[in-house]
């Protein structure tokens, strides 16, 4: 039977990611609470722990699934550490939630499934920015068919903490297969694939920009056949600040979102007249106005949640009330499944390169 009580989670790794993202959000649901938490640097767990005004602080992910009744184990380490961790959480009874990538390659995530599966438990991997508010009301949009029937997608990523980061050459960013590639093309693909449908790496470009000594490579495109479209990947590591931006090409309208503002916009409609293009450009600026209007009410009032806090939020439901979970098994796997395509496109041997 569905249960009531809230679900009890344990959160193993408590970097970044748990601090600003994971933990805030299941503090603010009523559906989960934080039972425990681990992690190896015992500083950091004794920090965290006192904020948490917990004493459940764990450095050994065993002993922390023998020792406390848990119903979800929130993974937030380093991706090459996922596997390991997300099947003893599952052979322990417990659903699995992990940050993005769930594996680096199928293989792996086909071993995290299978054990999830063995053990009647559920797995979701963190695809946060499709639980955007503002991609939400995006992918509404085109599901109603305002915009037409889907052609092309462009998906635009300009990082810089990632770039950042990656300059530390003892950062676990640069021993992923692609280096900082397979921590944040993730992101783009599912995003892509909930506007095309399925999706094939068709071609990849590589360029070294020569910022980071210790990157193979911080600038990636790549072109992708999809069921209903063309889509492009654009990742570009040296930038000055985060942003994703997402261009829809429908055949009645073309929509452009910025994530990090939260804003919609439409272009490229009307006539070819001096006047169209001057009643286009006010028409772009009253949306920008609307969308910032209305983001700014949302946070004022509390209403305004973020990616992560909804899709947390839904996995727990999901849980507790026995529904499907936010992000499929299968959905995961083809993230994956594109994303270890695009690492094998972007070996050296095989990219087109600009160096």
């Amino acid at each position: 039977m569905p249960r009531k009580r809230p679900v009890r989670v344990g959160i193993v790794g408590c970097g970044i990611i748990a601090q600003r993202q994971h933990i805030p959000s299941l503090l603010r649901t009523k559906e989960a609470e934080i039972v425990a938490i681990c992690d190896k640097d015992k500083a950091l767990l004794n920090s965290i722990g006192s904020r948490l005004k917990t004493n459940k602080c764990f450095s050994d992910f065993s002993q922390m699934l023998s020792q406390e009744e848990l119903d979800l184990v929130d993974i937030c380490t380093p991706p090459h550490t996922h596997p390991e961790l997300a099947i003893e959480a599952a052979e322990s009874g417990c659903h699995v939630l992990v940050e993005k990538p769930a594996a680096l390659t199928l293989e792996e995530f086909d071993r995290i499934a299978a054990a999830c599966t063995r053990n009647g438990v559920k797995l979701c991997q963190i695809q946060n920015k499709m639980f955007e508010p503002v991609v939400m009301g995006l992918m509404q949009q085109v599901e109603s068919g305002d915009i037409g029937e889907v052609v092309g997608v462009d998906i635009k990523v300009l990082s810089r903490r990632a770039a950042e980061l990656a300059k530390n050459a003892d950062h676990w960013y640069n021993d992923l297969p692609a280096g900082v590639f397979t921590e944040i093309l993730p992101h783009p693909i599912y995003l892509a694939q909930a506007f095309l449908g399925t999706v094939d790496p068709v071609g990849v470009c590589v360029k070294n920009a020569h910022r980071n000594q210790h990157a193979r490579s911080e600038v990636i495109k790549i072109i992708l056949e999809g069921r209903r479209g063309v889509g492009v990947i654009s990742y570009s590591g040296p930038a000055t600040k985060d942003k994703t931006i997402i261009d829809i090409n429908g055949t009645r309208k073309n929509l452009r979102v910025d994530l990090w503002n939260s804003a919609k916009v439409e272009y490229g409609m009307g006539g070819i007249s001096r006047a169209s293009r001057a009643w286009e450009n006010l028409g772009q600026c009253l949306s920008l106005l609307q969308c910032s209007a209305g983001t700014t009410i949302s946070v004022l009032t509390g209403r305004f949640h973020s990616g992560h806090f909804t899709i947390i939020k839904r996995f727990a439901e999901s849980i507790r009330d026995g529904t499907d979970q936010p992000v499929s098994i299968e959905q995961a796997r083809e993230v994956i499944r594109v994303l270890e395509s695009i690492t094998e496109m972007a070996a050296p041997d095989k990219a087109t390169r600009e160096v």
